[in-house]
């Protein structure tokens, strides 16, 4: 088992907000959540580029909006669930028919995240320890500054500068950028941490840590 499977465990909608702040999500970025459950982070995630937006607008002519979003669930009543929940989505107008929101229903240890710029973890420890050498594979490591927004050591020509939501970010192409939420990696330094208070636990306030492979 890698990701809670309870429904009671699923992802606060606050921990979305908070992730996709984190994460700076703009267009281009092709956005992965590992365990995707029913698919509320996918659709939270896709929902909060477009806020008001027209559903039926061309999503790539909107602002940076990230517009591709790939969910990767093992169990497979639980994907059906996840594309029926998109379906609803599109069908409510709370998702722009330009956003792609695609559901597999596989292991997420034998999956392929080459083309993947953000990815979402909310795994058990162990989870967390297996998925690392994954995505570390094939990439170069960066050593991170205090400052979340720069990635050391990157030439003018590997830095894409985005401008989204009224902020600058510098991140080199290579960079990937994982937001796991309640649990950190082992033995590897976040750029950052924030909390996040959740509307089923009054007072509670969980971690979600933002980290740069």
């Amino acid at each position: 088992m890698l990701a809670p499977r309870k429904k009671l465990w699923s992802t606060p909608k606050s921990a979305i907000m908070t992730a996709s702040r984190l994460a700076n999500i703009g267009k281009g970025d092709v956005v992965y959540d590992v365990g995707c459950g029913d698919g509320r982070v996918l659709i939270g995630l896709a929902s909060s580029q477009f806020n008001d937006a027209d559903a039926d607008a061309d999503a790539d002519a909107i602002g940076c909006q990230c517009t591709n979003y790939v969910g990767i669930e093992i169990d497979a009543d639980r994907a059906e669930e996840a594309r029926q929940n998109v379906l609803a989505a599109y069908e409510s107008g709370s998702l722009p028919r330009k956003v792609r929101i695609h559901i597999m229903c596989a292991n997420a240890l034998e999956v392929d995240y080459n083309e993947a710029s953000v990815i979402f973890l909310y795994l058990v420890q162990r989870g967390l320890r297996l998925m690392k050498p994954i995505l570390l594979r094939g990439r170069d490591s960066h050593s991170c500054g205090t400052k979340s927004t720069y990635v050391n050591g990157a030439s003018s020509t590997d830095v894409q500068q985005r401008q989204c939501n009224g902020s600058n970010l510098n991140v080199s192409r290579r960079t990937l950028r994982v937001i796991t939420y309640m649990s950190p990696f082992e033995d590897e330094k976040y750029v950052k941490r924030e909390l996040c208070e959740v509307d089923h636990q009054r007072g509670a306030a969980w971690p979600l840590f933002l980290y740069h492979f």
